[in-house]
């Protein structure tokens, strides 16, 4: 996906978010085990922060500074802070610019892709408290489908020998446009065809849905064909 289209997304993932945890800190994130608005700030502004700091060296090697602390309290404004210093970072910068990542990818483009997805994750994690969901572009979340698939669930969980995926294999069918997935596990790898192709359980569901349900987030609305346990085991294993 255009990088320009992705990095205009994540500015609006990112204002919706901060502007529905405003007065909520204290609300508990319902698919956030022990985690109130106030932690899910803490916790964006961390990521943010380590990604600006990783843009702005333009270095290949892993960085070794610590994440940034967040403070005891107004986690909202020192996150917006560190959100709107991630912005100005990456529109800085060429998509194309070598830099450490932890995927595949080493470079700024990566960072864009992920801060969209992860951006979009935690805005539904903070619309979740008052159950008022703004409409995402199937087309985007669709992309976050691909990149979760192709970098936590292929590329960072099989850097363990003892990590295996679940027994059985798994068709994901997009109901809102295009996007069909089979991902085939063996070991601690598995085999992604996008086709409309029979696993051993389906799931079928808006892009949005699909990738929340990805995400643990257990979204309503899907349709599942098969083995329940199969399709919750599957939609277990984001960190």
């Amino acid at each position: 996906m255009d990088a320009n289209q992705l990095l205009g997304s994540l500015e609006l993932y990112g204002n919706r978010m901060f502007t529905v945890a405003e007065g909520n800190e204290s609300e508990p994130i319902k698919h956030c085990q022990d985690w109130a608005m106030k932690d899910l700030m803490a916790h964006i502004g961390r990521v943010y922060g380590a990604v600006t700091s990783v843009i702005k060296s333009k270095s290949l090697d892993r960085p070794t500074t610590p994440f940034p602390t967040p403070p005891e309290n107004n986690q909202r404004e020192w996150a917006l802070d560190k959100f709107s210093a991630l912005l100005e970072a990456l529109g800085d910068s060429d998509p194309s610019t070598p830099v450490w990542t932890w995927g595949r990818d080493q470079d700024v483009g990566f960072f864009i892709r992920r801060m969209t997805h992860e951006t979009l994750l935690h805005m539904r994690d903070a619309e979740s408290v008052k159950s008022e969901f703004i409409e995402v572009d199937g087309d985007v979340a669709c992309d976050g489908i691909d990149e979760y698939i192709d970098g936590a669930l292929q590329h960072s969980m099989n850097q363990s020998k003892e990590f295996l995926y679940p027994d059985g294999s798994i068709h994901l069918h997009r109901t809102d446009g295009e996007g069909e997935w089979l991902i085939k596990p063996s070991g601690n790898k598995i085999v992604v065809t996008r086709e409309h192709a029979k696993g051993d359980v389906a799931v079928r569901g808006s892009a949005i849905d699909l990738l929340l349900y990805l995400w643990g987030r257990d979204p309503q609305g899907l349709e599942i064909f098969g083995e329940p346990e199969l399709a919750q085991a599957w939609g277990s294993l984001a960190p």
